[in-house]
């Protein structure tokens, strides 16, 4: 079955966001700049399922016309080649494009603090694991 063909029955899904690559959050500042996309609307953050953030806006593309493209043969490379090689559209699956979704400031503060947690919980672990490991070398000495 051909793209035309694939995409004659769909709504467009693809052609009403535009997102870009952003460098995980990591700073104060860049936390902040995340939140500060968030507060905007119709702009979303993910993070995909290879690890990479994505800055997404929820924006429909100007030429659609009826859920298709009406200007399909002068339509962008980006258009043309989507979907890649070995790739599927996401009508064309029941799995999200995403490991996580953020569309306001509260659901990014959240996943921070779990984020938080773990690490908070996997170093206690690596503590705990420690002294344990030294009380034991300190009875057998």
């Amino acid at each position: 079955m051909s793209v035309v063909e694939k995409c004659s029955n769909c709504d467009a899904h693809c052609c009403r966001h535009v997102a870009v690559q952003i460098e995980k959050p990591v700073t104060k500042k860049e936390i902040d700049q995340v939140r500060w996309y968030l507060l905007h609307e119709n702009v979303w953050v993910s993070i995909d399922h290879d690890g990479d953030w994505l800055l997404e806006f929820r924006t429909p593309c100007k030429k659609i016309v009826n859920n298709q493209c009406g200007d399909y043969g002068n339509r962008p490379v980006i258009c043309r080649d989507y979907p890649g090689e070995n790739e599927l559209c996401e009508r064309e699956t029941d799995d999200t494009s995403y490991a996580a979704l953020f569309t306001n400031e509260e659901e990014f503060l959240q996943h921070l603090k779990k984020q938080d947690l773990k690490k908070t919980t996997l170093r206690t672990r690596i503590k705990n694991t420690q002294v344990k490991r030294k009380v034991q070398r300190n009875r057998y000495v």
